[in-house]
Formats: C-alpha cells, sequence, structure tokens
C-alpha cells in the first residue's frame, strides 16, 4: 500500500465520539490522496471506556484503519510519529471541523511544513514530525508548541489559523493545555470532558 497522508486520532476514552473521527479520516484521506494513499492510525491510550470495541467494530469497515492499543499514557504523539507512513500527517484529539482537516492538509500540499489550529489539529511533514515529536512527553497542543519552537529556531513559520470560538470554558481549557507542557505535565493534555 503507497501512503501519502497518515491521519492521526489520538483517543483516550472517546466512545461517543471514535466512529465521528474515523468518518472524517477516511472522507479526508480519500478525498485528498485517493483510495489506498492514506492511512488513519488511531492510538488508544487505556481507555476506560467502549473506545477499542467500536475501532474493533470499525477495522471491518475501514482498511486503512491501524490501531495501536494500551499506549501509555502522554506517549501517543510521539508513538504516532514514528509509526506514520505517510509522508505528511494531520492529527487530532477530538471531533472538528472537516473543513480545519482539509485546511491543514491544503497548507503541507502548498509547501508548508507544518500548520496549526490551536487545540484542534497539527499538520506535519512526518520527517519533521518524526524528528520533533519521537520524544515528546504530551498530548496534542504539547506537539503544536514543540513544532511551532523548532520550525522558529530554523527561521521558518508555521502555518497557523485562530481555533473557532467554542466558548469561555474552552478557551480556558485552551490555555491551561498550552501551560501543562511546560510544567512537565504534558500527559494531562486533553480535550475538555477526557
Amino acid at each position: 500500500m503507497s501512503v501519502q497522508l497518515t491521519v492521526i486520532l489520538l483517543l483516550r476514552n472517546r466512545e461517543p465520539a471514535v466512529a465521528g473521527m474515523v468518518r472524517v479520516a477516511v472522507e479526508l484521506g480519500r478525498a485528498t490522496a485517493g483510495p489506498g494513499n492514506f492511512e488513519v492510525l488511531a492510538l488508544d491510550e487505556h481507555s476506560g471506556d467502549n473506545t477499542l470495541a467500536l475501532l474493533s467494530v470499525l477495522h471491518g469497515r475501514v482498511p486503512e484503519l491501524r490501531t495501536l492499543q494500551e499506549v501509555r499514557e502522554g506517549t501517543a504523539v510521539a508513538t504516532a510519529a514514528r509509526m506514520a507512513r505517510g509522508e505528511h500527517c494531520i492529527c487530532f484529539d477530538r471531533v472538528v471541523d472537516p473543513e480545519l482537516v482539509r485546511w491543514g492538509v491544503r497548507q503541507l500540499a502548498g509547501g508548508n511544513r507544518a500548520a496549526v489550529v490551536p487545540g484542534e489539529i497539527l499538520a506535519v511533514e512526518t520527517r519533521l514530525g518524526a524528528h520533533v515529536l519521537g520524544s515528546l512527553y504530551g498530548g496534542l497542543v504539547s506537539a503544536q508548541q514543540a513544532v511551532e519552537r523548532e520550525m522558529e529556531a530554523r527561521g521558518q513559520h508555521v502555518a497557523w489559523r485562530p481555533a473557532p470560538d467554542r466558548g469561555l470554558a474552552e478557551r480556558a481549557l485552551l490555555f491551561v493545555r498550552r501551560r501543562l507542557g511546560w510544567v512537565g505535565l504534558g500527559q494531562l493534555d486533553r480535550p475538555l470532558g477526557t
């Protein structure tokens, strides 16, 4: 299988959302890379709900889906960075607007090495992602910050788009998620409700 795009799903207790996240990932892969040219890599960090059971059911319907289970908390991003087979990867940890995911892929296709929507998506060249994120201890927001710092150190810029306004609680959570990696608690970097 020739893979150009890896769509990475970071999962922990995402039972209500996992089917929608896989659907968005598959639609994105088929629309942008074409059948056989993408993979969906779902990483489960010890979910206590039925996330893994749903992924097992989806395996029968989605041949592009690979699942890594029992991933140690805080290491899913690093594991995904090392396991991704595509030239580019896009990562999210919640149900996101499909337009944001398509925007990230368009940025990579347009020559940007990385694209970020804070708290929503990270799109990155796989080689850059493996280099920067291969030993990261943290979640999506920590990964976004690590890629931004690396690109800045190289004198390059990350394509950036503001996150949709989801209210005060989401803005506060994003603020906290950004600070967790700074104080060594990156493994707690998760979206609201997990």
